[in-house]
């Protein structure tokens, strides 16, 4: 049926496909308010996060304006959030007139959670939805005393 096609390309674009729908569909189920979002939810601590590729193929994380990364992380190690960092950039590309320099946003709510937001679309992920150890990998980029141990 796909002659001449590489599957593995077309498999490759399929868990795309499907990870963006995923995405753009539990964006849609919490602003339908069937999310976990809660009234008495206060922000305890967010930090906006510039995320640049590195030579070597890292990650590397900035704060909003620095020259210098406050962090590096190994893309093999970190494969959730160069994941999911991919998805909301090619839904900022599609929704918005975002640069790669508009920060991301992770935010430690009152309720323990996590959440990963980009201002320029309004797109938020609720990290612990895809396990603690996911969402682990944007815990660490937050000030250090504002994680709970």
């Amino acid at each position: 049926m796909f002659k001449g096609v590489n599957k593995a390309l077309l498999l490759g674009s399929a868990a795309v496909a499907a990870l963006l729908v995923i995405v753009i569909g539990t964006s849609v189920v919490d602003r339908l308010g069937g999310g976990v979002a809660d009234a008495a939810r206060r922000p305890i601590v967010s930090r906006a996060v510039v995320f640049r590729d590195t030579p070597s193929g890292g990650i590397a994380a900035f704060d909003q304006g620095a020259i210098e990364p406050f962090q590096i992380l190994e893309r093999e190690k970190n494969t959730f959030m160069a994941t999911s960092l991919r998805l909301l950039g090619q839904v900022r590309q599609t929704r918005s007139k975002a640069g790669p320099e508009t920060p991301f946003v992770i935010t430690r709510w009152s309720d323990g959670k996590l959440t990963l937001t980009d201002p320029s679309t309004g797109e938020t992920l609720e990290l612990a939805a895809y396990g603690q150890r996911n969402a682990d990998t944007f815990a660490q980029l937050l000030p250090q005393a504002s994680v709970p141990r």
